[in-house]
């Protein structure tokens, strides 16, 4: 196999080992969110990660009082945004990798929002901007790790 190809593969397999990975801890976090603001309002429950038969994942959440379902889809964005803020720690490309989880974040939270307010302009705006933002941090990524250009000094 050419060194080309070699760093190609190492390269397109960092990038989809690191991208699942995100994935499932953004959806892990955006699950927990819920989970939590349900038990701070004394609701019990569980997280479903994995339901093949509907093909997504949720939270079963029971409460014996009426809660606001508004501030129980917020929790959503409870863990996703301090895991995202603590990339633009890295002094790395992957500080990139805050536009992506941001992004994840509301994309996956468009649906909860569209589930307690009904209005189908925020479900396309929270899609719209997510895409966008996971589009945008993945390009920097690519274009940090894949095309960078080192400068060279040169003494004249």
């Amino acid at each position: 196999m050419s060194s080309f190809l070699k760093e190609y593969f190492q390269v397109f397999l960092y990038f989809m080992l690191f991208n699942a990975s995100i994935l499932s801890v953004t959806l892990t976090l955006h699950e927990m969110g819920h989970l939590y603001i349900g038990t701070l309002n004394g609701c019990t429950g569980r997280i479903v990660m994995i339901d093949l038969k509907n093909n997504k994942t949720y939270s079963e959440i029971e409460c014996k009082n009426p809660i606001n379902d508004f501030i129980l889809s917020l929790g959503c964005y409870l863990f996703v945004i301090p895991f995202s803020i603590l990339f633009l720690l890295l002094n790395m490309p992957e500080r990139n990798f805050f536009y992506v989880i941001l992004g994840l974040g509301l994309s996956t939270s468009s649906l909860d929002i569209l589930g307690v307010l009904n209005n189908s302009i925020i479900f396309y705006i929270l899609i719209t901007l997510g895409t966008f933002l996971i589009i945008y941090g993945e390009s920097l990524l690519i274009n940090s790790r894949i095309f960078k250009i080192e400068e060279i000094p040169v003494k004249l």
